[in-house]
This record gives structure tokens, C-alpha cells and sequence, in this order.
């Protein structure tokens, strides 16, 4: 499989957008041409950002056309697949994921020593209805949601915190905000650039829901009709930034969007973007019919939702008769899937505990596992038996020392060697057996029981399969395995209470310094250390003191946020790595480097043949620019 390496970018304190059209004349989509005639919508330039503002798209293949409905589904009724499509934050990763680049915002500035942050609003940037976006609205999400304790819907970021202190924020002017932090923290411009959940709660257009705030509105029903409001997807009502902007909501069956007529970007003609009039997306929660209405044709463009890459030999066989193309290039980037998280801090029993945290039992229950025969089984061969690690695509891993580190740590404890399997576990203390075979507590004597709990998500089909094989191989070497199925709901919260012992899970990550906790034990999900993490970023108030091993961690994951350096950044993840190594693994993986089947009709163009979807976190399709997505006529 096709795997692109990237390229670190340097790293400057000051971003700026590339230069505007040296022509001050723009064109636009014939629809909105023909409201202009009727004086019912400005003239294109002046729903336009002022024109050094105005971001230029150069399109993957060439200049587009306009038109088209863009039919495609969503599997979830809080349709993250379509709010990735529309992903426009403040600070974006660009299209090859080499360095993050101003999105919504034009630029942004550290102070020398890193404790405060400015960003520069794009001049006469407007909301869909053509009211201008400015610092008022980031103040009305700062002040009047954010820091309202009676409204929990939108807490405090958790990246506004440095030391347990939340930043203080400066209004400076309507096109100028300052967020100011009592330590460095270079990484808050990388945070915002995160899929959406980061931006959405920042996206707050004060004009439309000062009406639902009991501050400006005494007879509003608070909270619930901000509650309501503020979910766009199902508000035609709530402006956005988007490329298309919400026109109808069908609850349970579909959302329709439509060009935004204020949409802030051109391509290198000077047509205003996007080329695409509309996109349908339905909602269908079933994979099986998904799968079946895209062989049939149904289906414009989808790139979460098609399967996975189990799915690949039919929806290939039937891509003629659906007049579509499999674009190969693109890739899951998980570096296990599924990845069994081994729980550090496991709540209840002393011994188990102990015994999760020997790294003898966890190299034990890594080399007894026959990966290649699971690759086989679960994904019919189209994955890398490996280690769990994160993307293999992370900028992190780009120099060659990277690369070399990254090989290391992929094949980790990674062979299939039972023998060693045994005779860890016999170094571990599991050193006894009953008649069965059953290996025995070395405290009191009864058999030892391990229990993986395996949730019905999205993923299930997968995580229940390898929990399954992974039973197998785990009781050939003398461990008793039960399997935990739950729902989803349960075992999170078993998950970040430590109840639980063994959870197979995706693991994808490109960035480890805005998802931090699959290398360092800190940030929103705590993983395998889920109470030493939360006493970590609590200051104490919470869970419980670190090991030697995870204060090491963590401080190497302060003394990164504390670098302006990208390539020192670097250094410290390749430090972690190590002692992930040395320690571990903590996180055993099964297989990794996994296509993704990305299905696009054969007349929808300027869709690159390159991209990465496991981790959801670069922005992916959105990074690619699909306003820039055209049909070719």
C-alpha cells in the first residue's frame, strides 16, 4: 500500500494566506448572479472580504464549473462526516498535511515568550445571511457561553488551560483577539486546526443568538433554546462560515445544504467558490445498505461511511455500474485497528493492577498474538500486521531519524512468538497452572481471568472480531479470557474510571500534541492511564499520583507545549516513543496501515487521490478544499 511520508514543516511565528487576485473582478455561481439581478443579494465583491483577505484556491485539477447536487449519506443523526466535509476552522492543516496553514482566521502571532497568542480576523468575512463576522461574536462565546456557569452545553476549552489556570482573553479591536495564557502555550493555533469540535462552540454569531440568552432576553426558555439554536445542522435559521450553508432539516432522514452566497474564498480565476450548488446527505445508520445504495449508483461522493476496506472487492466489482471510481490513494493513517489498551490504572484488585501494569504480561499478550493470521481474518490481507502505534504519515516521524524510530516502534513486541509468550508470563508470576491448563493468581491461587470489554459502536464488527481471535490465542498460552460485551455507553465509563482491563479500540493520530494521550498521559480521553492522567491535569484535585515512568511523560509533554521549536516538538515525541518502548507497549496493535474506500462518481472532479481519515483530527476530506469539487459537464 502507497504510503506518503511528510515533510516537517519550519515553523514561524506568523502565518499569513497567500496573496489576493491582482484583478478586482470576481464572478460567481449563476444562481446567485440571478439574485443579484433581482436585488435580492449584493454584488459578489461586496459579499466578498475586503480583497487582501480573500483566500485563493488553486484547484486540484483545473477551474471548475458551477452546478450540481452533490447527493451523499451520514451514518449518525449529529452528522460528523458532513461537518467534516464542511470543515473551515480558524487554523486549518493544509491539503498534504504537512503544516497547518490560517483558515478563518488570516493570521496569528506569539508573543517571544509564548504566554499569549493573537489572531487577525479576515477583514469583511460575513456569515451566510451577510452580517460580518468579528471579535463580537468570539466574544459573545467567550463571555456569554463559555464562561456562563449556568450554561454547560459550552464549558472552558480544555486547551485554555495551562497549569489548572484558564486563559484571560483580550478584544483588542472587531478584527483583532489576544488569548493570554500564565505559561507558554505554543500549541493553541494547532488545537483549533482539530476536526470541528475544537471551532463549532466558537462559532457563535451573537446577532442570531442573543435572542436565546436570558442576558439579552429574560423571556427566552434557557438553556434549551440555545440548546436547540445552536445545532446548525438542524437550524436553517443559525449562520455559518461554511462553503454551504443549511437550507432544510428532515429529522431522521435528511439535511440539505446550499451554497453560501457570502463564502469567503475564489479559485485562481476569481470565481467565487463553492462550484457545487447543493449537497443532500441522508441518513443511513445501516453500513450494509450504505454500501449498497453507493454499488447502486445513489451516491455523488462519500468518504467516511463507504465500509471499510472489508468492503473494498464489491464496491470495486460494481464501480462500473454505479459510474463510479475508487480513489486508492486514500488511506484509514491508523496505526492499530483495532489496538488492545492495556488499563494502568485498573480499580478494585491490587493484583491486577499489578500485573496489568508488568511489562512481562503485556509483551507476553503481544507476541502470543498471530498477527498476520488476524490481518487474514479481519481484513482479508489489506492491512500491515504491526504494532500500535499512531499514523504513520504523523509529521512527527518525517526525518530519518523519525522513520527509523517510527519502523522500531511498529514492530515492537510484534513477532508471533508464543514461546516468549510463556515465558514472560512465567517471569510475570503467572508461573502456575491448574489441571485445565488455566494459569493461577500468584496471591491466592484462583485463575487468573482476564476480561477485554468490547462495545457496540460504529466499529464493533471489527473490535468483536479481534477480541474474539485475540481470546483464542491469549487462552493457548494459558490465560482465561472473558469477553464483555457492553453498551458503549457502559464501557466508556468504564473506560475513564479505570474498571476496565482490556479495550480494543482505533488508534489514529497525527498530531500528538493536539490529541496528546495515545503518546503522553494527558488531554480530553485518558487512555491507558486514565487516573494518574486526570491527577496530572487536575493539579492533583483528582484520580491519582503518577508512576516514575508517567511523570517522565508527562514532563516531556510540558516541556513540549513550552517550545516554539517544531523540530524540537519533534524530538520530544520521539523521546516519549522510546520510553513507550522501553516500557511497554501499552497499547498492543494487531494491524495498521489500512486503505480507506473513498467512492466518487467518475464526472466529480479536483478530488485529490490522497488523504487520511482515521484520524479525524487533520481535517479530512475538508483539508482537500471540496469547494473546489466540481461535476465536469
Amino acid at each position: 500500500m502507497r504510503t506518503r511520508r511528510l515533510m516537517a514543516a519550519a515553523f514561524v511565528a506568523l502565518f499569513l494566506m497567500v496573496p489576493s487576485l491582482a484583478s478586482a473582478q470576481y464572478n460567481e455561481a449563476p444562481m446567485l448572479r440571478a439574485l443579484v439581478e433581482q436585488g435580492l443579494l449584493p454584488p459578489v465583491e461586496e459579499r466578498l472580504p475586503i480583497p487582501e483577505d480573500i483566500v485563493v484556491i488553486e484547484p486540484v485539477e483545473e477551474i471548475g464549473q458551477y452546478g450540481g447536487t452533490w447527493r451523499t449519506l451520514h451514518d449518525n443523526p449529529d452528522p460528523g462526516v458532513l461537518k467534516m466535509i464542511l470543515y473551515d476552522p480558524g487554523v486549518r492543516w493544509n491539503r498534504d498535511y504537512t503544516e497547518y496553514i490560517p483558515g478563518v482566521f488570516r493570521a496569528w502571532e506569539f508573543s517571544e515568550d509564548g504566554r499569549s497568542v493573537t489572531f487577525y480576523l479576515r477583514r469583511g468575512l460575513k456569515w451566510s445571511d451577510g452580517v460580518e463576522f468579528t471579535t463580537e461574536d468570539l466574544r459573545f462565546w467567550w463571555e456569554d457561553l463559555a464562561n456562563d456557569p449556568s450554561y454547560g452545553a459550552v464549558p472552558p476549552p480544555w486547551w485554555g488551560f495551562v497549569d489548572g489556570e484558564l486563559m484571560t482573553v483580550d478584544f483588542i479591536d472587531k478584527y483583532t483577539i489576544r488569548f493570554n495564557f500564565p505559561a507558554p502555550n505554543w500549541n493553541v493555533p494547532y488545537v483549533l486546526a482539530s476536526g470541528f469540535w475544537n471551532w463549532e462552540p466558537m462559532m457563535a454569531p451573537r446577532h442570531y443568538l442573543e435572542q436565546f440568552h436570558p442576558k439579552y432576553n429574560p423571556d427566552t426558555d434557557w438553556p434549551i433554546e440555545m440548546d436547540q439554536a445552536r445545532r446548525w445542522w438542524e437550524n436553517p435559521d443559525h449562520p455559518v462560515l461554511f462553503a454551504w450553508r443549511p437550507v432544510e432539516y428532515v429529522p431522521n432522514q435528511r439535511i440539505v445544504l446550499e451554497r453560501n452566497p457570502y463564502y469567503w474564498k475564489v479559485d485562481t480565476a476569481g470565481n467565487q467558490l463553492p462550484y457545487i450548488d447543493r449537497i443532500v446527505s441522508e441518513l443511513v445508520t445501516d453500513k450494509e445498505v450504505r454500501v449498497l445504495r453507493i454499488m447502486a449508483g445513489e451516491v455523488d461522493a462519500i468518504f467516511r461511511g463507504a465500509g471499510n476496506a472489508r468492503d473494498l472487492p464489491a464496491l470495486l466489482q460494481n464501480a462500473e455500474r454505479g459510474n463510479y471510481r475508487h480513489l486508492n490513494g486514500w488511506i484509514n493513517g491508523a496505526g492499530a485497528w483495532p489496538g488492545f489498551v492495556v488499563n494502568q490504572d485498573y480499580v478494585g484488585d491490587d493484583y491486577i493492577r499489578n500485573l496489568l501494569r508488568d511489562k512481562n504480561f503485556r509483551r507476553a499478550l503481544s507476541v502470543a498474538l498471530d498477527r498476520e493470521v488476524m490481518n487474514e481474518a479481519i481484513w482479508f490481507g489489506f492491512g500491515t500486521p504491526q504494532q500500535a502505534t499512531i499514523s504513520e504519515d504523523s509529521w512527527h516521524f518525517a526525518s530519518p531519524e523519525g522513520r527509523q524510530l517510527f519502523e522500531e516502534w511498529k514492530n515492537w513486541y510484534a513477532q508471533y512468538d508464543p514461546d516468549l509468550a510463556n515465558q514472560l508470563l512465567d517471569a510475570a508470576g503467572l508461573n502456575r497452572r491448574n489441571s485445565q491448563g488455566w494459569r493461577l493468581r500468584a496471591d491466592n491461587g484462583q485463575v487468573f481471568e482476564l476480561i477485554i470489554d468490547v462495545g457496540d459502536w460504529g466499529g464493533a464488527d471489527i473490535t468483536a472480531e479481534a477480541a474474539a481471535l485475540a481470546k483464542e490465542y491469549w487462552e493457548a498460552v494459558g490465560i482465561r479470557v472473558i469477553l464483555n460485551n457492553a453498551p458503549v455507553t457502559e464501557i466508556d465509563q468504564r473506560f475513564r474510571n479505570g474498571l476496565y482491563m482490556v479495550r480494543p479500540v482505533h488508534v489514529a493520530e497525527m498530531d500528538v500534541w493536539t490529541f496528546p494521550d495515545w503518546v503522553f498521559p494527558t488531554g480530553n480521553e485518558v487512555r491507558q492511564w486514565p487516573l494518574q492522567a486526570r491527577y496530572l491535569s487536575s493539579g492533583g484535585a483528582q484520580g491519582e499520583p503518577p508512576t516514575e515512568v508517567v511523570q517522565r511523560l508527562y514532563n516531556l509533554y510540558v516541556q513540549g507545549l513550552q517550545e516554539p521549536d517544531i523540530e524540537k516538538r519533534h524530538a520530544y515525541v520521539h523521546e516519549a516513543v522510546r520510553i513507550l518502548m522501553e516500557e511497554g507497549p501499552y497499547v498492543i496493535g494487531v494491524v495498521g496501515g489500512l486503505p480507506e474506500p473513498v467512492i466518487v462518481k467518475n464526472n466529480m472532479r479536483n478530488v485529490p487521490n490522497f488523504g487520511i481519515l482515521g484520524p479525524w483530527a487533520v481535517g479530512g476530506p475538508g483539508n482537500t478544499n471540496p469547494e473546489q469539487y466540481f461535476f465536469k459537464q
